[in-house]
């Protein structure tokens, strides 16, 4: 049922983002050890509407569309971090205003309340807090997750073809200086 939710939402709010060369570039990038900047963003997509779809349950509105779109673009600033940011500091607290400057070029018509999602989603990292239950959802669905993917042990697939397991993880800071 969720998963079917979140196609459905994907397919209706997010589909010119999900098909487009950032997202694509998002699906190749390394993010927490073990995952990509996509695959990473579709796991909070799902969570996010999942906390949606949650709390319709309970007659709590959300706006899903403004949800999704901030969901799907809260982490593509993150793109070419390497060339954009100096070390770790710096990418948590600018990327957040780089991706709403690709969310605006994908989106010409981005409503306030998706750019305050992509702008607020790393609080309490930032001291930018969300003003909108939306913010709110995507900003703990993005930890939720971030967790999930920096403790995940299995296998996970990257562009350059390595791929870690517990064992591999060992001298990890070394190599990728962005591990969170």
């Amino acid at each position: 049922m969720a998963g079917k939710v979140v196609t459905s939402y994907l397919n209706k709010y997010g589909k010119n983002i999900v098909d487009s060369p950032e997202f694509e570039q998002a699906m190749n990038q390394r993010h927490h050890l073990r995952s990509s900047v996509g695959m990473h963003t579709m796991r909070v997509v799902a969570a996010s509407v999942w906390i949606c779809y949650l709390l319709k349950k309970i007659h709590v509105h959300t706006d899903s569309e403004s949800v999704v779109k901030g969901a799907l673009c809260h982490d593509l600033g993150i793109l070419d971090r390497d060339d954009k940011f100096d070390n770790n500091k710096e990418c948590y607290r600018e990327h957040p205003v780089e991706s709403v400057e690709v969310a605006k070029k994908l989106l010409p018509d981005l409503s306030e309340k998706s750019e305050e999602i992509i702008r607020t989603h790393m609080w309490p990292v930032t001291s930018e807090l969300p003003t909108c239950r939306e913010g709110v959802i995507v900003s703990l669905a993005d930890k939720v997750v971030a967790v999930r993917d920096f403790l995940s042990f299995g296998e996970s697939r990257f562009t350059d073809g390595e791929s870690y397991s517990a064992p591999a993880l060992q001298g990890m800071e070394n190599r990728n200086r962005y591990s969170a």
